[in-house]
């Protein structure tokens, strides 16, 4: 995190941030021992490495889920048998320090006066503390995701169409965050030109390319499927859990579990606070590197748009809160570093405590919620409660049978 940038021009910028170099890798270096308690919570982690044992060492193809996680079955089959669920998690761990660390270089090219406490609030998000030490495909696709982005800024188109394509390969869901990107990327183009140019032209056929090179991936799931389409059907449940309002409903919700409840208020604070001094104009032209931004909100909005189609569970944010904090940290954080202090501590205080304001009528199966106030054990307290008790489970039969002893 306290590698220089040539393009940080404010000495300011960087003097900010100095007293909180350090925390990111702190943090992370105290997330670190979660990574010995086994695979981790999720079922389809079991399926993951079930599927992969049938598929490469049985020889019989089978995937966790749809529309088909090959790829990443193909990982963990290979870490699981050298090293076991310790490897699988350490290898999760490597792509979370990434990450970090492609943060801070995306905040200092954004001129971030904060750039340390947003990555540290990065770190601490419930959903990034759990997928860094467990067996979780969501931070090893979103790597590939962000280094496909900062190809893009550097017109290194190649390396942009293949890096997509693996983030898509190693997880189907990615397809519409990544085309938001290349969307953002077009749109910026055409009107900084005021015309469909040739770059806009290349950017558009890297990013069709790399959706054919992705799908490469899942020809095993159309065979799998009897050379049909069905595999690309979500497994989202009754018609009654997908109705408009109930899919309004679990997105807001879902959407602010993504930070916690404190942390939602925080952010509403700064961004009124910052948009007050300033006019739509001005504030988009204060945006510091604005195609850096608008490739940013390329992302989120995809994720965005995804998650509402499908607001299954909070993780598939991790693309937007990865990019959310990019550019609140570049804008309703920017001026004021106790405002950025009290977002990382408010998401912090989420992983131990959960103030619970609304309930579903049915856990798991909600149609609707109600009122209910209270405090019980934060996000990633519970899981590491579960994971404690699941921690020597090696299939999905195990994980089951544990869970509820």
């Amino acid at each position: 995190m306290s590698e220089p940038s040539a393009e940080v021009e404010s000495g300011d910028v960087q003097q900010k941030s100095q007293p909180f170099r350090w925390l990111p890798a702190a943090l992370l270096l105290g997330i670190l021992p979660l990574c010995f308690l086994g695979f981790g919570t999720d079922n389809d982690t079991y399926s993951v490495v079930d599927a992969g044992i049938s598929t490469w060492r049985l020889h019989v193809p089978w995937t966790s889920r749809h529309p088909g996680y090959w790829t990443y079955e193909a990982i963990i089959y290979c870490l699981n048998t050298l090293g076991g669920p310790l490897l699988c998690n350490l290898g999760s761990f490597t792509m979370a320090s990434l990450l970090v660390w492609r943060f801070g270089v995306l905040a200092r090219r954004m001129r971030m006066a904060h750039a340390s406490l947003m990555a540290a609030c990065f770190v601490v998000t419930p959903c990034f503390v759990i997928a860094a030490t467990s067996t979780d495909d969501y931070l090893w696709s979103l790597l590939p995701m962000v280094l496909g982005l900062e190809s893009i800024l550097a017109d290194r188109l190649f390396a942009a169409t293949i890096l997509s394509a693996l983030a898509m390969a190693i997880r189907g869901g990615n397809g519409p965050v990544v085309a938001g990107g290349y969307a953002a990327a077009i749109l910026f183009e055409v009107v900084e030109s005021r015309k469909f140019t040739p770059k806009s032209a290349k950017l558009a056929a890297s990013g069709v390319i790399s959706a054919l090179l992705a799908a490469i991936a899942y020809v095993p799931s159309y065979r799998l499927a009897g050379n049909s389409m069905s595999f690309t059907r979500a497994l989202n449940g009754p018609a009654e859990l997908n109705a408009a309002l109930v899919r309004v409903g679990k997105f807001f919700y879902k959407a602010s579990v993504a930070f916690g409840p404190l942390a939602v208020l925080v952010i509403l604070t700064a961004a009124t606070l910052y948009l007050r001094r300033r006019s739509l104009r001005t504030f988009l032209s204060s945006l510091p590197e604005p195609r850096i931004a608008v490739l940013c909100l390329g992302y989120l909005l995809g994720n965005l748009l995804l998650f509402f189609m499908y607001p299954i569970e909070v993780y598939y944010l991790l693309p937007a809160t990865f990019f959310f904090l990019l550019l609140a940290g570049s804008t309703f954080f920017q001026d004021s570093q106790r405002l950025a202090l009290l977002l990382l501590l408010s998401i912090l205080s989420f992983d131990f405590v959960w103030p619970v304001f609304v309930r579903p009528n049915v856990p798991g199966r909600s149609t609707g919620a109600y009122l209910s106030f209270g405090l019980e054990p934060g996000f990633v307290v519970r899981d590491t409660q579960v994971k404690a008790k699941v921690k020597h489970c090696r299939d999905g039969d195990c994980l089951g049978d544990a869970r509820f002893r």
